[in-house]
């Protein structure tokens, strides 16, 4: 099977777009949001499947940001995920505060 121009021309676009993202907003530590009207003027395409957006989050993945959407593809986040845990790690974290933090007060008696 050979690819077509257009498949290939698709393949350079998302390269060049999840590249633009990512250099612009790599170093956001609370990730930013873009909408649909936004990824069609900055990508240059009047649609997009959710393959397109499948494919900008694999090729930002690769450096340590998520490229999401919402279940009507209207918001996008970018969002970081190298800082990232492991969620035993945190609820066992969360547990030692609220075992430590969630201390009575002793009543004195008169």
């Amino acid at each position: 099977m050979t690819l077509g121009k257009e498949y290939c021309y698709d393949n350079d676009i998302i390269k060049q777009f999840a590249r633009w993202l990512r250099e612009r907003f790599a170093t956001e530590k609370d990730g930013v949001i873009l909408t649909r009207e936004d990824i069609n003027q900055l990508s240059g395409r009047q649609s997009f499947t959710l393959g397109f957006v499948n494919d900008i989050h694999y090729e930002l993945m690769q450096h340590g940001i998520a490229f999401v959407t919402d279940t009507s593809r209207e918001k996008f986040y970018l969002i970081p995920i190298n800082s990232a845990e492991n969620w035993r790690k945190k609820l066992e974290i969360q547990y030692e505060k609220e075992l430590y933090c969630n201390v009575f007060p002793i009543e004195k008696s008169g």
